[in-house]
């Protein structure tokens, strides 16, 4: 059966939401972030309620058990995204106690991935950790409702201590690192589908194809509904399995379909590790395969384009195949730095790989090769984040989280993986290759309307003259006022990016 290609949280949720409607048996979900609080949109859901949460219940009420592996984070490091962690998960455990006698029951784990930064980074980072675990603390004794504040992170129980009715760190803790993340968006429903992409469930990822929202409530990504037997077993062995894999109790067993993973699990007994042992990594080397098997037009969308290995392997294609073009989709800015003004290290070093890479492949495809971003069709206003980097050819940007890369009419992927070091070697991840020609040349003609504001019966153009195509465009539009632009894509904006960019000898480059 054909794969449904969802573009946006606008096709996809209502596209989720009938999964959890038409399910019978059982659901197995994976996700970074699930807010049980997000609304309902399709009018089948919204007939049995508001929120997800009630979609829950009524799915658990029907006989149909529900597993969901949450992604935890570091409690310090991350400690906003630990705390909203947890407050998700009390949400979703009170499932449980709302449904009728004889339901099935929501069997729900917070997972924090057990890869540990060593003794030696531990003490290197320990100013910078301890100063963090202080402002947390002084925040929590300042709340509204301390203990409230402390139950939504169990993590920092072995930091911190109460004196004089405050909540103060321990004089001699020392925070431990945890740098590594669960990172899918995968949901198997029954034994029949596998909805998989770049897209967590929250009403922050709500947007749609007009991306007419501000700058920092944009969101573009892509989702899939798939329907083979192989996919859908493989998918669900993956997270029966992922606990035991991550933690070194069991082997990753190789996928011989089209599922593809990322995993990693901890360095044992290594003092001086930050990143942990990779003992998956399908999606890099689908990625370095088909981009060798691509002879006229790789099409790259990601959130971040910083991966070595991937830069190398398009770089060597570009040499060796003088036919190959290709253009690569990235948002103006990382949303940490366009929405909310960061100019930290990680930041600065993130820039600094993306504009590595970018220089890398341009020196081997020359103008066979072209990078551009998504804006909208209007000027910054009012209601726009207030931020160089939120704005580009003088209009505001759309963020791109999207996952997918198509090579030629032959082959593509779509996943939870950007193109950077962590997703390719640190989290867990998971995506799908696509073979059937139909399929991949739905999907590339697909993404070439959207993004060029064309109806369905508008033809995308042939591979071999994509890039011309999309230059035309891009430069057209920049020179143009953003209302009377065609579609969304101008040029990427190099140069920022390369003024915030810093080097950091000696940091693992799969950190960011």
């Amino acid at each position: 059966m054909t794969p449904e290609i969802l573009l946006s949280a606008a096709q996809a949720f209502p596209a989720f939401e009938r999964l959890f409607l038409n399910a019978t048996t059982r659901i197995d979900m994976g996700f970074r972030l699930f807010d049980p609080l997000t609304p309902l949109l399709s009018p089948e859901a919204q007939k049995i309620g508001a929120r997800w949460h009630d979609l829950i219940v009524h799915t658990l009420n029907r006989g149909v058990t529900i597993s969901l592996i949450l992604s935890d984070f570091d409690p310090v490091m991350a400690h906003g995204k630990h705390s909203r962690c947890w407050h998700h998960m009390r949400i979703l455990l009170a499932a449980n106690e709302m449904t009728a006698p004889g339901a099935a029951r929501l069997n729900l784990r917070a997972v924090l991935h057990p890869a540990q930064g060593g003794l030696l980074p531990r003490l290197l980072f320990a100013l910078h950790t301890r100063r963090r675990l202080s402002r947390i603390c002084a925040g929590m004794s300042n709340a509204a409702d301390p203990d409230r504040a402390l139950a939504h992170a169990p993590g920092l129980a072995p930091y911190f201590a109460r004196a004089n009715g405050r909540i103060v760190p321990r004089i001699l803790a020392l925070p431990r690192l945890y740098p590594v993340t669960l990172h899918h968006k995968l949901a198997v429903v029954d034994d029949a589908a596998v909805y998989i992409g770049g897209l967590d469930l929250n009403e922050r990822r709500f947007d749609g194809p007009g991306h007419d929202a501000p700058a920092q409530d944009t969101w573009q990504d892509l989702q899939l509904i798939l329907h083979d037997p192989q996919v859908v077993a493989d998918a669900r062995d993956y997270l029966q399995s992922l606990l035991a894999v991550i933690s070194d109790r069991r082997k990753n067993a190789p996928h011989d379909g089209a599922f593809r993973t990322t995993l990693s699990r901890p360095h044992r007994g290594n003092p001086v590790a930050l990143s942990p042992v990779t003992v998956s990594g399908e999606i890099v080397e689908s990625h370095v395969w088909m981009i060798a098997g691509a002879r006229h037009h790789i099409y790259l969308e990601s959130q971040y384009f910083r991966d070595r290995r991937i830069a190398a392997a398009l770089a060597r294609a570009g040499r060796r195949t003088a036919t190959l073009t290709l253009v690569v989709v990235l948002p103006g800015a990382p949303d940490d730095v366009a929405f909310e003004g960061k100019r930290g290290l990680d930041a600065r070093f993130g820039e600094f790989l993306q504009a590595r890479a970018i220089r890398k492949v341009r020196r081997a495809f020359g103008e066979r090769f072209l990078v551009l971003s998504p804006v909208q069709p209007r000027r910054a206003n009012g209601a726009d984040r207030d931020d160089p980097r939120a704005r580009l050819a003088g209009a505001p940007i759309v963020y791109t989280h999207s996952k997918v890369s198509v090579f030629d009419d032959t082959a593509a992927f779509v996943g939870s993986a950007n193109l950077n070091g962590r997703s390719m070697a640190w989290d867990c991840e998971a995506g799908v290759e696509l073979r059937d020609p139909v399929t991949v040349a739905d999907l590339r003609a697909r993404l070439w309307r959207h993004w060029c504001a064309l109806d369905a019966n508008e033809a995308a153009p042939d591979p071999s003259c994509a890039l011309a195509a999309w230059r035309d465009i891009a430069l057209e539009n920049a020179r143009r006022a953003p209302d009377r632009r065609q579609g969304f894509m101008v040029p990427y904006g190099l140069e920022s990016a390369k003024d915030l960019a810093q080097a950091m000898p000696g940091a693992p480059e799969d950190m960011v």
